[in-house]
C-alpha cells in the first residue's frame, strides 16, 4: 500500500448485511482519511457479497474466518488479530461493531481532544442518555494511538478481552478517556451477550462484590433492566464455579478494593 491513513479501523462482522454497509460509509466518510477492514465471521447472509464489492475500493479489505461455529464473544479477539496482517499502518487505531454509524467528524474531534489531553486510548458514546455514568470507553468506536496499540496487539484469545485492552493500558501509565462525542449503536444487548460482562469480570480479576455494586447501580439508573443485571451477575458465578483461567489483568486488578478501584477509574479517566 503506498498511502498511510490517519485511522485504521477493525471491524469483527456476522451476519452484516443490514447494518454493515452503512457503518462503512460512514466512517469512509470522516473528515481524516480512514482505512476499513473487516472480518467475516463466516456469514452465511449477503456480508460477503457485499465486502467484495466493497473490497474494490483502496481503502477496504476483508479477511474471513474459515468455517461457521456458534455465536461466541471470544472469538472476536480471534477475528481482530487475523487483521493485523492485512492492515496498514496508521497513526491511530480503532476498534468498531458492524452496527454503529459515526458522524463525519467523529474521529477528528476524538483524535483532537486526546492529543490535548495527552490520552491513548479514548471513546465517544451511544448511550442517549446521560453518558457521564460510563465507567470506561466504549467497546465500539474506540481510538487507540498507534504507540499503544503496538504494546496491546495482539489481543488475548478470550472472552474479557475488551475490558483486558483497558486495564492493559492503565497498566501500562497510559490514559483512557470517554468524551462526549455520540455515535449511534444500531444493535440492543441481548441477555446472552449482556452475561458476557460478568464472565470478562471474572477473568479479569475484578472482584464479585464490585460486579455486584455495580450492577445494583445500573439498576437504580436504568441502564440494565432486572433479567440482564442477573445475567451479568450468573455469568459471574458461573466462571467463578468452572474456576475459568483469568488474564494477566487479574493480579492488578485483585489487589485492589472496591473503593480503591473505583479511584483507579476515576483517576485515569477524564469525563466532561
Amino acid at each position: 500500500m503506498t498511502w498511510e491513513p490517519k485511522v485504521t479501523v477493525l471491524i469483527p462482522c456476522r451476519d452484516g448485511e443490514k447494518t454493515l454497509p452503512a457503518t462503512i460509509r460512514s466512517l469512509l466518510g470522516q473528515t481524516v482519511t480512514t482505512f476499513v477492514a473487516v472480518a467475516d465471521d463466516a456469514s452465511i447472509d449477503n456480508t460477503p457479497k457485499i465486502l467484495e464489492e466493497l473490497s474494490n475500493t483502496q481503502r477496504v479489505r476483508f479477511v474471513r474466518y474459515p468455517k461457521r461455529e456458534p455465536r461466541d464473544y471470544a472469538r472476536v479477539p480471534v477475528l481482530l488479530n487475523m487483521l493485523l496482517a492485512i492492515v496498514p499502518s496508521a497513526r491511530f487505531y480503532m476498534i468498531s461493531g458492524d452496527d454503529s454509524i459515526y458522524p463525519p467528524v467523529y474521529l477528528e474531534k476524538l483524535i483532537a481532544l486526546m492529543q490535548n489531553d495527552g490520552v491513548d486510548l479514548a471513546s465517544g458514546y451511544h448511550d442517549a442518555g446521560n453518558f457521564k455514568h460510563l465507567s470506561f470507553p466504549s467497546g465500539s468506536g474506540r481510538l487507540v494511538t498507534a504507540t499503544l496499540f503496538k504494546r496491546i496487539t495482539p489481543f488475548p484469545n478470550s472472552i474479557g478481552w475488551e475490558s483486558w485492552v483497558i486495564y492493559k493500558t492503565q497498566i501500562l501509565g497510559r490514559k483512557v478517556a470517554i468524551y462526549p462525542v455520540r455515535y449511534e449503536h444500531k444493535r440492543k444487548y441481548s441477555v446472552g451477550s449482556t452475561r458476557t460482562f460478568g464472565y470478562s469480570a471474572y477473568v479479569n480479576g475484578v472482584p464479585f462484590i464490585f460486579t455486584f455494586f455495580r450492577v445494583m447501580k445500573s439498576l437504580v439508573t436504568g441502564i440494565h433492566s432486572p433479567i440482564n443485571a442477573m445475567a451479568i451477575l450468573l455469568g459471574h458465578l458461573e466462571f467463578i464455579f468452572r474456576n475459568v483461567e483469568k488474564l494477566d489483568t487479574a493480579l492488578f486488578v485483585r489487589n485492589m478494593d472496591w473503593w480503591r478501584m473505583k479511584q483507579f477509574i476515576a483517576k485515569n479517566s477524564r469525563f466532561i
